[in-house]
């Protein structure tokens, strides 16, 4: 009879897989048990016996030592916005604490397109994250991350790691939750998806603070890979969705759709463009920037109608992989498109603190990958500079 292995005993079990006698993987909230069960995943039992052991209170800003391997934690730094952060592990009550009432009073104002979203963002949406923690993971990352906006300089850096970390942790079960959308989880992952929009506009701002090399245009690709996957939501699953939010709203069905003179005459530039240099081998690519190009000049006249961020992100959300694909590839025409968003994002500076200079910054990027390109585009690129100051 071959020897016994050692049986190596789950003492830091999360409380589901205490009750149910079943051996966890102590990577959560949540652990992989939860996650796959969709089960609210607590530690409450094994914080009240630590805390009894150490009789100790760590630091308000002390991350408690993970608990996960190497490859989740190298992973998490691939796939997060910003530079790679270190760990996070159960946080202390006292951060969670804080950070939930400056969502709860202050952050979720910063979400809402109308009045009528306010108990939504409010109220509805945090209970809605306690039952999906990568929803949890991301509000606590976007208050965290405000709070780094107002504080003195050596806690905003803290409050900025703690909020990386926070918007890195959801990754993967967000990711999960967006592979096996069900109508019990598809308002989360809904709502994570706007939340995650904001973080990702905010964060290289936040990290460039510190002096750490940032690129806002390389987050809005992230950005876009992430979303495809919640377009299966508004598609094929939009019957399920019961949060009147972002372009489900009665505001995106009914208003108008006209446009300025100014901005009108630079958006048919821009598509006569696309008629011009985007032809022979490049006629693939017309019809994705033709149709991306007619989805942005929608989201111009919305924003004309009601300046508020449903027109600036839904166009994040409504492009097509194809055209994603060209971004990542710093294809030219792509670029020029994504900057003519970038002067719609600056419109959102001085109403959400989370674009704060974000467009500028973006058209800074663009402006500069693309200058000594085609000729043909000069007038198109003066505008966006006549339009910034720039």
């Amino acid at each position: 009879m071959p020897p016994l292995r050692p049986h190596r005993k789950s003492r830091n079990g999360c409380d589901r897989c205490r009750e149910r006698r079943v051996k966890c993987d102590e990577n959560g909230p949540p652990c992989s048990n939860c996650t796959n069960r969709q089960l609210n995943c607590t530690y409450l039992k094994v914080e009240a016996a630590r805390t009894r052991v150490t009789n100790a209170r760590p630091s308000k800003y002390q991350a408690p030592p993970a608990s996960e391997n190497s490859d989740t934690r190298s992973t998490r730094s691939r796939n997060g916005v910003g530079s790679p952060v270190s760990d996070l592990s159960t946080p202390h009550e006292i951060d969670n604490l804080e950070l939930m009432h400056k969502f709860s009073t202050d952050t979720y104002k910063s979400l809402c397109v109308s009045d009528s979203e306010n108990i939504t963002w409010q109220i509805t949406i945090p209970r809605l994250a306690l039952k999906h923690h990568y929803l949890l993971d991301g509000i606590m990352a976007l208050a965290s991350m405000h709070l780094a906006t107002t504080a003195e300089p050596a806690e905003a850096l803290i409050y900025q790691d703690r909020g990386l970390q926070y918007y890195n942790r959801s990754l993967s079960p967000f990711r999960h939750a967006i592979d096996n959308i069900t109508p019990q989880n598809c308002d989360a992952v809904f709502a994570h998806s706007i939340v995650m929009i904001a973080i990702s506009i905010a964060s290289p701002r936040l990290t460039a603070t510190k002096d750490e090399s940032s690129s806002i245009t390389e987050n809005i690709v992230v950005l876009f890979e992430l979303l495809q996957g919640v377009k299966k939501i508004l598609q094929a699953c939009k019957p399920w969705v019961k949060l009147e939010l972002f372009t489900q709203g009665e505001f995106w069905k009914k208003t108008s759709t006209e446009l300025n003179a100014d901005e009108d005459a630079a958006l048919a530039h821009v598509a006569s463009l696309n008629d011009l240099v985007m032809t022979g081998v490049y006629a693939k690519q017309h019809d994705i920037c033709k149709d991306v190009l007619a989805h942005l000049r929608h989201c111009y006249a919305k924003f004309a109608r009601s300046p508020d961020p449903a027109p600036v992100m839904a166009w994040l959300a409504a492009v097509d992989k194809d055209f994603v694909d060209n971004v990542r590839c710093r294809q030219h025409f792509s670029l020029l498109i994504l900057m003519y968003w970038g002067v719609l994002l600056v419109k959102l500076d001085g109403k959400r603190w989370w674009a704060r200079n974000a467009g500028k910054a973006l058209v800074s990027e663009l402006l500069e990958a693309l200058q000594g390109g085609d000729p043909r585009w000069d007038s198109a690129l003066s505008w966006v500079q006549r339009k910034l100051s720039l």
